[in-house]
């Protein structure tokens, strides 16, 4: 079958399709894509699983012989927690400026300090959730995750050599409304240690995507892996 572009609907030739990655560059326009979803059934290289279709929230674009994965945080959970912050922030903004003006006891001064750590936690969560972005970028040497712009755990550098395997788990999460689930992306690596590579996902698809397509650009052979998230 042949694929074509999606932006200027022109065939692409067989040298610039990647069938194990299924990501195709067009040199008419230079746009990098997947095409798992245009063959149905379709799986990552050497893996069982059925191939789940790029998230709308993702770009894969080839830097050199480097595949760069971003992925953007912005979903609308975040824009709800904002509003809350401000709620909130500004809460404690009218408290401190009676408790000052009115040269008001040390109590009174002291006793929010706890709700003006997690006002400040909590805006910082939402205007990441709104701002940042994962980047994750490959090559036959070495696999690179950062977030960024502003500062988050979980940067980091691993050489391609360290990792066996990767693989999806579900988290649980039991919330003041019921309970929640959050998806994150793992690697097994020497000896058998595991490692959260990307976590707080919300679709389990995302999860899929992110280890279909590095297990497939880093040659790794897909394997069960116990306690990882069952196919879906």
């Amino acid at each position: 079958m042949d694929i074509k572009c999606p932006n200027c609907s022109r065939t692409v030739s067989a040298e610039n399709i990647n069938i194990q990655t299924c990501i195709a560059k067009c040199v008419y326009c230079n746009s990098v894509f997947g095409f798992a979803g245009e063959v149905p059934g379709a799986a990552a290289y050497g893996s069982s699983k059925t191939a789940v279709e790029m998230p709308k929230d993702y770009s894969i674009e080839m830097e050199g012989a480097d595949l760069v994965i971003i992925r953007s945080w912005f979903s609308l959970k975040y824009l709800g927690l904002l509003a809350f912050c401000v709620f909130w922030d500004g809460f404690l903004v009218v408290w401190y400026s009676i408790a000052f003006r009115t040269n008001g006891p040390l109590m009174m001064k002291l006793f929010p300090i706890l709700h003006v750590a997690a006002g400040v936690a909590l805006t910082y969560i939402a205007i990441a959730g709104l701002t940042n972005r994962t980047r994750i970028t490959l090559n036959t040497a070495e696999l690179r995750i950062r977030h960024y712009p502003l500062p988050w755990p979980g940067n980091r550098v691993l050489a391609r050599q360290e990792i066996t395997q990767l693989f999806c788990e579900e988290k649980m999460n039991n919330t003041r409304n019921g309970v929640s689930y959050s998806y994150c992306l793992s690697a097994v690596l020497g000896g058998g240690r595991r490692l959260k590579l990307v976590s707080g996902l919300d679709d389990p698809a995302d999860a899929l995507f992110l280890e279909q397509k590095i297990e497939g650009y880093l040659g790794i052979t897909d394997r069960p892996v116990a306690g990882e998230m069952r196919p879906v």
